[in-house]
């Protein structure tokens, strides 16, 4: 499955090992995807499937919440995790010609992505059931700041397709709007 949204929220290091109070922790990566009645109902369908063979396999109805929540705007933020310790980070990282992008590229909240997914279900010993969406490459479209690399056994070429957008080997910056320093502050 894939994902196209724009990065919400604090943006992780692609390639650093993750950290929480000098611990090794999970990757995080939080998606706004408009229009996502179609996505959310995809994940709906395999969350439900994910409690219902948690609830089978244990007998517990206790689920951890759904990785995606619908906003009023029709749009949804979708989360995803990448678990070091099972081997899913570090990423691939290509940009929109499918060329993986320099280690010193950093991306910030933004950023339009397609990410290819793999719903994983939450492990029968945890405390809770439930749906984990993994991260198994990213591709960026439109790069607010960048940074990039590609690593792992995912093979990009088979999971993305060349596309308009973000090119590492030509980028198009655009500057953003300012605001005169010297108009009149009565209007």
């Amino acid at each position: 499955m894939q994902i196209q949204g724009t990065i919400t929220g604090w943006v992780p290091d692609f390639y650093e090992m993750p950290t929480y109070n000098g611990e090794p922790s999970d990757f995080r990566l939080k998606l706004l995807v408009p229009d996502a009645a179609d996505v959310v109902e995809e994940l709906s369908d395999a969350y439900d499937e994910a409690c219902a063979w948690y609830r089978d396999a244990t007998g517990k109805k206790n689920f951890f919440d759904a990785p995606f929540e619908m906003n009023e705007d029709g749009s949804a933020v979708v989360r995803l995790t990448a678990k070091p310790v099972y081997g899913e980070f570090p990423l691939p990282v290509v940009d929109a010609e499918l060329n993986p992008l320099a280690r010193d590229l950093k991306l910030r909240e933004g950023s339009l992505l397609i990410v290819a997914i793999k719903t994983t279900y939450i492990p029968r010993k945890s405390s809770k059931g439930g749906l984990r969406l993994c991260p198994k490459g990213i591709q960026v479209l439109k790069a607010v700041t960048l940074n990039g690399q590609d690593s792992g056994d995912f093979d990009v070429t088979t999971a993305f397709k060349k596309t308009k957008g973000f090119k590492q080997a030509a980028p198009n910056v655009q500057e953003l709007a300012t605001v005169g320093g010297d108009s009149d502050t009565d209007f």
